[in-house]
């Protein structure tokens, strides 16, 4: 018996090697179809398993397969350096005023409202993004009104509502559509001191099928040409329903001349709350020439199934 199951163990670590393995080549043929974009979202959980199973490999004698999976979960963990503070580009600290954003996937069926507006108190930030959001949520942040009184909105009763708030005036605010999906993103122009500004809140759709990964591609690459043709500082806020180790998320950040702000900075899962095994970063702050990033962390539990990211940022010109 003692035998029976020391072999059954061993397969069965095997298997679950091999199925790591394959999705780790898969992830990198994300580009070829849907299925296996899906598969390059996970590169955290595959050095983990594969490291592990490289760990424990050698007790049962099997060096090639010990070797095997180590050499996989470097792979993965090299696609993730990036994400570590060694990488990061150091950058001076300016003069001028920090400012802080906060985007929040809240979630259209999120009843919590209090914890919310008790995320928002707290962090007092500067502009706040918040996605999937309904008119029943803005009727009870309300009280909000006297810390942020400038406001553009475009409640939905679906997952892609979208309110925009602020402590400093627009100098313009737009509602504008990014694909054929035909939804809203807002756009908001700012003048701080002697810098203008540009934080621009989206939220793809989920690519769970040829059809939505195709229009969520199709948001992103109008948003690349959007950002590239924009000659003032922009701040980019969204959920873009990708990782940073997705081809589109890189394609996005090559097509546009944006940076990620979570590089160098961590991992910073932000879905989903309640699965630390499954925890990927799919909200993300990216920023062009003329921001700097002071800061980016993980906000707290907002009863939604994401949690909020939260940016710290100067405005250095033009």
């Amino acid at each position: 018996m003692p035998s029976i199951l020391r072999i059954t163990w061993l397969g069965l670590l095997a298997a679950t090697g091999t199925m790591v393995c394959i999705a780790t080549l898969a992830g990198f043929a994300g580009q070829l179809w849907w299925g296996f974009e899906l598969a390059s979202h996970f590169r955290v959980q595959y050095a983990v398993a594969l490291g592990f199973g490289a760990l424990i490999l050698p007790v049962w004698r099997r060096v090639r397969w010990a070797v095997t999976f180590a050499a996989f979960a470097l792979l993965n963990a090299i696609l993730l350096a990036p994400r570590f503070p060694s990488w990061t580009e150091a950058q001076a600290s300016g003069d001028g005023p920090v400012f802080r954003a906060l985007l929040a996937n809240v979630n259209s069926a999120n009843r919590d409202h209090e914890r919310i507006r008790d995320a928002i108190l707290a962090h007092q930030p500067d502009f706040v993004v918040l996605l999937e959001t309904t008119p029943w949520l803005l009727d009870r942040l309300t009280d909000l009104t006297d810390r942020y009184p400038y406001r553009t909105v475009a409640p939905r009763e679906d997952n892609f509502g979208i309110a925009f708030f602020s402590r400093r005036p627009f100098s313009r605010a737009d509602i504008a559509q990014f694909g054929a999906a035909g939804l809203p993103s807002i756009i908001a122009e700012f003048a701080i001191d002697r810098h203008r500004l540009i934080v621009l809140g989206t939220h793809p759709l989920p690519p769970v099928g040829a059809g939505p990964a195709r229009e969520r591609n199709d948001q992103l690459a109008q948003l690349a040409a959007f950002a590239r043709q924009t000659p003032l500082p922009l701040l980019l806020l969204g959920d873009l329903n990708t990782s940073p180790w997705s081809p589109y998320f890189e394609k996005l950040l090559a097509d546009s001349g944006l940076r990620d702000s979570g590089g160098g900075r961590g991992i910073l899962p932000s879905w989903p709350v309640g699965w630390p095994p499954l925890w990927i970063p799919i909200d993300h702050a990216l920023f062009s020439e003329g921001i700097r990033i002071r800061r980016v962390v993980v906000g707290p539990d907002l009863g939604s199934d994401h949690y909020p990211v939260i940016v710290d940022f100067q405005v250095a010109g033009p």
